[in-house]
């Protein structure tokens, strides 16, 4: 790459450590989402499953997402502009099953779902964040 071209790597300016930590906890959320799928398939294994097959469905759509959130977090590490939108709306959805947690019985699960959520939400809006992630 010649140096006056746009990609050249010293004209490319720092990923901002809070764009770096979004990503992150993209990242850790679809870990999350594969130890998820881990845990409904050893209950579909080992303990006897009441509805096998929504058990699997689960475990496949656990796993879906696990790959769609993971790649949305790769795509944020490379400041990619499409990663955003479907970021956001995931987090949206994390908010959505995470804040009845609290009044439900577990509110570990609640501060699992709802603080990494608010963190990557609030992330991707603040202007030197939202300057590398947008056109």
């Amino acid at each position: 790459m010649p140096p006056g071209s746009p990609s050249h790597p010293a004209l490319t300016p720092r990923r901002s450590p809070l764009l770096t930590l979004v990503a992150a906890l993209v990242i850790v959320e679809a870990l999350i989402l594969v130890g998820a799928a881990v845990y409904l398939l050893h209950g579909l294994l080992v303990e006897d499953a009441a509805a096998p097959i929504a058990a699997i469905a689960m475990v496949v759509m656990a796993l879906i997402f696990a790959v769609g959130v993971g790649f949305c977090g790769w795509g944020l590490l490379h400041r990619a502009t499409w990663a955003r939108s479907p970021v956001v709306v995931w987090q949206l959805l994390e908010l959505a099953a995470g804040i009845p947690a609290f009044s439900g019985g577990s509110p570990w699960v609640g501060v699992v779902l709802v603080v990494p959520a608010v963190v990557v939400l609030v992330g991707l809006f603040v202007p030197s964040v939202s300057a590398q992630v947008s056109r």
